[in-house]
């Protein structure tokens, strides 16, 4: 018999002749063989034995009047049990059998060959509840790990969602005479869109609003390269005697190299400006941002004209800079392209048309138009959700 059984197999037979002839069938077909010739201490030794297979008279008592075959499988689920009997009486087996032993075999018709089939059959059952008990254990360690690493995970990402909002600035944040604030609400915990806003001499204020390729961690980190990369060149104009000549459209042409050495698989797009109050003036430049910045100015909204490659992609890319005069009021809004996710209007240019007319609605206020986009009510959003707004009152 080539079926493989771990441990020895138990014979509970009162008649030691039968017993005798069973357990030799057994030891011919290579099992190590445990025989008992009472209920009593057949249960005994299947307690301490726990054997894979067992062959039990089916009328056999105990002495406190259970029933072995009960007591067999109550106390040994994991185990085969095959019963004997002489009796061949359909309702016996039927009765044996939704019980929970494997087999019915009666002792008058049994010989070698009808002995092997039935234990190699009992034995392979055994044998695949061993397999998914330890598939199942497996399955278990394995779910407990990973809700292990999940936690780790989830700790991560908040610890990631705090430290990136603490690169954020402050909201709303006085400079120059310009309010500027923003909101910006991820995806998952963290946020691939990024916002910066700092003073680059008086009178001058700079700001950009970033929407990296794709979400989490990876794009999370990126924001991370942008906020060390405007401090060092907020620090360098800091030092430098003159200002005028920050450029948004050099600023963008060396973060798109800086982001193609990195070589992080990712790219973004971005609005960066610059607004000088003296002058009354907005320079800024585009790469592949969308949608279109909004610059509200006496109670109208026009989309800022303007393209360029989005940056990390193309090498040598350069971008074109305009400027627009400012009104002594006004107001401009940017968003990331997660804002359109959640637009119910139609196609893009109806959607487009739709936030536009909001903003003119919204008078060009932040917690007004915010209000009118139902954003704090969002549970969950497709994509992040970023808008940068700088208003002057005056």
């Amino acid at each position: 018999m080539s079926t493989y059984a771990p441990g020895p197999l138990l014979v509970i037979e009162a008649d030691q002749t039968a017993c005798g002839r069973l357990a030799g069938w057994l030891r011919q077909d290579g099992f190590e063989v445990v025989a008992a010739v009472s209920a009593d201490e057949g249960y005994r030794l299947a307690c301490e034995l726990r054997p894979a297979l067992i062959l039990s008279e089916f009328s056999l008592a105990m002495a406190n009047d259970s029933h072995l075959l009960r007591s067999l499988l109550q106390a040994l689920p994991a185990s085969s049990v095959i019963v004997l009997t002489e009796d061949a009486a359909l309702d016996a087996a039927v009765r044996a059998l939704q019980q929970g032993a494997s087999d019915f075999l009666v002792k008058s018709l049994l010989n070698e060959d009808v002995l092997r089939v039935s234990v190699r059959a009992a034995l392979e059952r055994f044998q695949l509840r061993e397999e998914n008990h330890r598939y199942r254990e497996q399955l278990e360690r394995a779910n407990q790990q990973l809700q292990h690493s999940l936690q780790l995970l989830e700790h991560d990402q908040r610890a990631g969602r705090q430290v990136q909002r603490r690169l954020l600035p402050p909201t709303p944040h006085l400079s120059n005479g310009l309010t500027l604030s923003h909101m910006i609400q991820p995806s998952l915990f963290l946020s691939g869109d990024f916002v910066d806003y700092f003073s680059v001499g008086v009178g001058r204020t700079a700001f950009y609003l970033a929407d990296v390729s794709g979400h989490g961690a990876s794009s999370a980190f990126v924001t991370v390269f942008l906020k060390t990369l405007t401090n060092r060149i907020r620090r360098h104009y800091e030092k430098r005697a003159s200002m005028l000549s920050l450029s948004p459209a050099r600023i963008m042409a060396a973060m798109n190299e800086e982001l193609r050495v990195l070589d992080t698989g990712k790219h973004l797009t971005l609005f960066c400006g610059v607004i000088d109050t003296n002058r009354q003036v907005l320079t800024y430049a585009l790469g592949g941002h969308h949608p279109p910045p909004l610059l509200w100015q006496e109670g109208v909204t026009t989309p800022l004209r303007g393209q360029g490659l989005p940056l990390g992609l193309f090498p040598d890319a350069r971008y074109e800079e305009h400027e627009v005069a400012l009104a002594q009021r006004f107001s401009l809004l940017a968003c990331s392209d997660g804002i359109l996710e959640v637009i119910p209007a139609g196609d893009l240019v109806a959607k487009e048309a739709w936030l536009q007319s909001e903003v003119t609605a919204a008078n060009g206020q932040m917690d007004t138009l915010t209000e009118r986009l139902a954003l704090a009510s969002l549970a969950d959003v497709p994509d992040d959700i970023a808008l940068l707004m700088i208003r002057r009152d005056e």
